[in-house]
């Protein structure tokens, strides 16, 4: 964004907000810390610069992601409280999260703990299983999109700028494949039509990312990657990480099926499975101690 595109929307919104710095900036836009002054807290504004505010498919895509995520009131799913136009320039207000990103926090510490882990992923279960209820399916979870909150370590999902409805027509342009390749269902890859077991594949590869510290398949180029989704087993998360107890890595494994129908049928029967297989290792661990 320009220093002049900044300024003028800094301007139209002066009467509400005080910007005070930049948080992160990405391929559908720049975040910034505010402070709402009627409210007497902090936001964050998600600003799509002009340059791409006439873009009418960039301009469609942000837009939707704050009717989608406007529409979805869970504890662990950021909230948006406001969107519209000005100086030429979308934005929409939202909760401010203090803390860090999924990945952030991997970047700083590698592998997490298994209790963190399995906490992360069924809070973010709940969270995809209340928006697969309403027909939206994500389909970009990964970790940049999780923040962690500071002190409760609370896990909230964000973005939802490709999520569409399950029946909605798919807003793409010709031949591109919409999502983050790492984190790519096979069904994603293909174009297929999508469901809520499309988003739990790509919460297995975070789970197995997280616990491991790699991702299940890597490659030389997008495409390869790609394809491994599409054609290459993943290894078993216990041969990568073999510390994970082998209740949680089968849940993991389970995940990252090929076949939709054989993955966990929603999010909140992933949550189930991972809460129950938590319960078994520290079970398995206090006998192991017990001796």
């Amino acid at each position: 964004m320009t220093a002049a595109d900044l300024s003028a929307i800094q301007h139209a919104l002066s009467d509400q907000y005080r910007f005070e710095r930049l948080l992160g900036q990405g391929g559908m836009g720049e975040v910034y810390l505010a402070r709402d002054v009627m409210l007497e807290r902090h936001v964050a504004i998600k600003v799509l610069p002009a340059a791409d505010a006439g873009d009418g498919e960039q301009l469609e895509r942000f837009l939707r992601e704050a009717r989608t995520a406007a529409q979805l009131s869970h504890p662990h799913v950021v909230p948006i409280y406001f969107a519209d136009q000005v100086a030429g320039q979308a934005f929409f207000v939202m909760s401010y999260v203090d803390g860090e990103s999924l990945a952030e926090r991997l970047r700083a510490r590698g592998p997490l703990p298994v209790s963190d882990v399995v906490r992360t992923m069924r809070e973010v279960s709940w969270a995809l299983a209340y928006a697969h209820a309403r027909g939206v399916v994500h389909r970009d979870v990964k970790p940049e999109n999780i923040m962690l909150e500071r002190g409760t370590g609370r896990a909230l999902v964000t973005d939802f700028g490709i999520a569409h409805s399950q029946d909605h027509t798919r807003l793409t342009l010709d031949g591109l494949v919409v999502g983050t390749v790492h984190y790519m269902s096979p069904e994603q890859v293909q174009g297929h039509a999508l469901d809520g077991r499309s988003d739990l594949y790509a919460l297995g590869v975070l789970g197995f990312q997280a616990l491991s510290g790699r991702l299940p398949f890597e490659g030389a180029s997008a495409s390869a990657i790609l394809v491994a989704h599409l054609q290459s087993q993943p290894p078993s998360l216990r041969s990568v990480a073999p510390q994970v107890p082998t209740s949680i890595a089968t849940v993991i494994d389970r995940c990252l099926s090929k076949d939709p129908a054989a993955r966990f049928e929603s999010g909140e029967a992933l949550a189930d499975a991972l809460g129950a297989a938590l319960e078994a290792a520290e079970l398995e661990a206090a006998r192991d101690e017990a001796g």
